[in-house]
C-alpha cells in the first residue's frame, strides 16, 4: 500500500469486461442501465414510395457502452432473452445492443417498466404506440387508419420531445 502525505492510497479494483458476473443482472439493474446508458428511441423515416403513409415509424431500445465492455453487452442481450443485435459503432469506440422488433420491444419495456425511473414517460408512450399498432393488426399486416397513424405520430413526437439532443428531427 502506498502513502501520500501520511494517507494510505487504496486503488479501486478494476472490473475486467470478460469477468462480468451476469448472475448479478436483474430487471432493476437493466432498467437502471436503460435509464443511464440506454435510450428509448422513436424515429420517422421518410418513405415516399409508400402509398398510404409517407413515413415509417421505428421504435427501438438501445443499450450503449464503450467497446471494451462488449462482453457485458452480449451478456445483457442473453439476459433479455437473446433479442436484438449487438452492433459496433467504430467511429465512437462504442458497442450497442439494439432492439427494434416491435414485439420484442413491447416485451422488454413491459418487463422493465416497474423499475424505470428517468425514462418512464418515454416507455409508457412507446407502449401506447405499440398498443395502437396491435389494435389495428388484421392477420399479419397492419391496417392503420389515418386517425391511428396520426395518434402514433403524436406519440412519437412525445417520445422525441422527452429525449435530449434528439438528432435528425423530422417534422410532419
Amino acid at each position: 500500500m502506498e502513502s501520500l502525505w501520511g494517507y494510505d492510497i487504496i486503488y479501486p479494483m478494476k472490473t475486467i469486461p470478460w469477468e462480468v458476473d451476469s448472475s448479478k443482472f436483474s430487471d432493476s439493474y437493466v432498467a437502471g442501465f436503460l435509464d443511464g446508458d440506454g435510450s428509448i428511441v422513436a424515429t420517422l423515416e421518410k418513405r415516399p414510395e409508400r402509398r398510404r403513409f409517407p413515413y415509417r415509424v421505428r421504435l427501438k431500445l438501445n443499450f450503449t457502452q464503450h467497446n471494451r465492455h462488449r462482453k457485458m453487452v452480449e451478456k445483457l442481450r442473453d439476459f433479455l432473452g437473446g433479442v436484438g443485435s449487438v452492433r459496433e459503432v467504430a467511429s465512437h469506440n462504442l458497442v450497442e445492443l439494439v432492439i427494434q422488433d416491435r414485439n420484442q420491444v413491447e416485451v422488454i419495456v413491459k418487463r422493465l417498466l416497474p423499475h424505470i425511473v428517468l425514462k418512464e414517460r418515454q416507455a409508457k408512450l412507446m407502449l401506447e404506440a405499440i398498443a395502437v399498432y396491435n389494435k389495428s393488426k388484421v392477420n399479419v399486416r397492419s391496417s392503420l387508419s389515418e386517425k391511428e397513424f396520426a395518434k402514433i405520430i403524436a406519440l412519437v413526437r412525445g417520445i422525441r420531445k422527452l429525449n435530449s439532443h434528439t438528432g435528425g428531427k423530422q417534422t410532419i
